[in-house]
């Protein structure tokens, strides 16, 4: 298998552990739909995405727990515990053009990155810098030139307008939330 662009490369999860003795191992979700492991026949597996290396995913379960849904992987090229188990801290990717289409009004969080951030009277104030998901909302961060960084919940009252194709996203600030 070839090596991909690490931009194509979308982060789905992070090996937590072995599983069993074959060479399964346990993937603690970042996707809002683990089940989206089903539709990939090739996941790459690194530190990062630059050193990710390609391998043939032979089967996917689930383990629902009192955290979460885990997801187990079994991969053609790691065959026993040992193997599985030198995976432990790696984090796993999925080639963006393998996953299933978005519906219309969803987008990847790494899609929010660079938007340039407005008030509803034009003003300029930052770039999006990082997405946090919170239990309740998410937030962005907003890098300011020359100022600290301004934390934006996603919520009406604040965000107004989303526009991924004019690559901004709208605020309305109130009192506080830049300072």
């Amino acid at each position: 298998m070839e090596r991909v662009d690490p931009d194509e490369l979308l982060l789905m999860g992070y090996v937590a552990r072995a599983h069993g003795v074959r060479g399964a191992f346990k993937v603690v979700p970042e996707t809002d739909d683990p089940t989206r492991f089903e539709t990939l026949e090739t996941i790459y597996v690194g530190r990062s995405p630059e050193t990710a290396r390609p391998v043939r995913l032979e089967r996917v379960q689930y383990q629902p727990t009192r955290r979460g849904l885990i997801v187990l992987l079994q991969v053609a090229e790691v065959t026993d515990r040992d193997a599985a188990q030198a995976l432990r801290g790696l984090r796993v990717y999925a080639r963006q053009s393998d996953l299933p289409p978005l519906a219309e009004g969803e987008f990847f969080l790494h899609d929010l990155i660079g938007l340039r951030v407005e008030t509803e009277a034009g003003e300029t104030v930052g770039t999006v810098i990082e997405v946090l998901e919170m239990p309740a909302h998410l937030i962005y961060v907003v890098g300011r030139p020359g100022r600290p960084h301004a934390m934006v919940p996603d919520v009406e009252v604040f965000v107004r307008e989303l526009d991924l194709e004019g690559r901004r996203l709208v605020i309305r600030p109130i009192e506080g939330l830049l300072d």
